[in-house]
């Protein structure tokens, strides 16, 4: 599974970073829940501060989006 890296500014939340990485806010769950794995802490954070350093990782492509 490929993932990227995310580096926070200030005042980021889990649906803005979701809508940057992904372009739709729909993805915010498997953000969080990636993140949440590696750093449970993570998950109670509304706002960030910058620089927090988050995982990006790659979606899965439902099939009935496939050509």
């Amino acid at each position: 599974m490929y993932m990227q890296e995310y580096r926070t500014i200030q005042s980021d939340t889990w649906d803005q970073i979701a809508l940057k990485a992904y372009g739709s806010e729909l993805s915010t769950q498997s953000l969080m829940a990636e993140n949440g794995i590696r750093n449970p802490d993570l998950l109670a954070i509304w706002r960030f501060e910058y620089g927090q350093q988050l995982v990006v990782p790659e979606l899965a492509i439902p099939e009935s989006q496939v050509a």
